[in-house]
């Protein structure tokens, strides 16, 4: 049964250079270490999913340097917007690695989605990324379809992350709900691992490629897990298999005083 494989990678938070910390751990070292081991699990061919956060303040040399470490390590990517990006520059900068809103798999199309707003946090759909869902939706109308966008539309259980969620989801939910043919959503933004239903459809979100957040808090807070990952596999029958993978040797320790990002 052919199966189509997919890794999640979200978060990175990527300055021009190596020297770019959060919460005390170097993003790009981390990101590349995630890489390898991804290549080590023997997924090193899957195409990538980026789900925001790509960059850590909007530059222009960020998406530089993500676009040289992609094309380095002769990576596939697809990637939408986060909070901390900026969909112009990303178009403007990540040259091999044109936006795509949806892609044909055969059995399977990907759909991304814009949730970010500018100066916020919290996501949105506005409406004119709603009327470009419904049309999409059309477009993959009968394939299973795998939606990705970087916030969350349902709580993960911390009370600061949750009121950065889709304030509109509803209005999603109805588009997706009128398709009948989207099997998961896959999201980024809240730096932790989170499975759960959005109203009977599986959401999950990812570990960051750098630092994660402290489940299950009221408060911005860092924990001690490493960069991690999420792996897919799309099966023919319209079956999704997925997991999550945090890196085991990883030689950095985030700061856990550190109080934003």
């Amino acid at each position: 049964m052919e199966i189509i494989k997919l890794t999640q990678i979200t978060d990175l938070h990527l300055g021009v250079d190596a020297s770019e910390l959060l919460g005390g751990i170097a993003t790009l070292a981390s990101f590349e270490s995630v890489l390898q081991a991804v290549k080590d699990q023997g997924r090193g061919s899957d195409p990538l999913l980026l789900t925001g956060d790509l960059a850590s303040h909007c530059q222009a040399g960020a998406y530089q340097l993500l676009n040289r470490t992609l094309r380095h390590h002769e990576k596939q990517a697809y990637w939408l917007p986060g909070n901390h990006d900026d969909y112009d520059l990303m178009e403007q900068n990540l040259l091999d690695y044109p936006a795509r809103r949806t892609v044909d798999f055969g059995r399977w199309g990907l759909l991304t989605l814009d949730s970010s707003q500018p100066n916020k946090a919290g996501g949105h759909i506005s409406d004119q990324q709603l009327q470009q869902v419904e049309q999409d939706l059309l477009k993959l109308a009968g394939k299973f379809i795998l939606l990705a966008m970087h916030h969350s539309p349902v709580p993960v259980n911390c009370a600061w992350l949750d009121k950065q969620q889709i304030d509109n989801q509803h209005r999603l939910y109805e588009l997706l709900q009128a398709s009948g043919d989207v099997v998961a959503v896959i999201t980024g933004h809240v730096h932790q691992q989170h499975d759960s239903e959005w109203c009977h459809i599986p959401i999950y979100s990812a570990p960051s490629s750098c630092v994660q957040f402290k489940p299950n808090s009221d408060d911005f807070a860092l924990c001690e897990q490493p960069p991690g990952y999420r792996w897919l596999d799309l099966c023919a029958d319209g079956t999704l298999v997925t997991g999550v993978e945090f890196l085991s040797d990883f030689d950095q320790t985030p700061n856990l005083d550190c109080d934003s990002y």
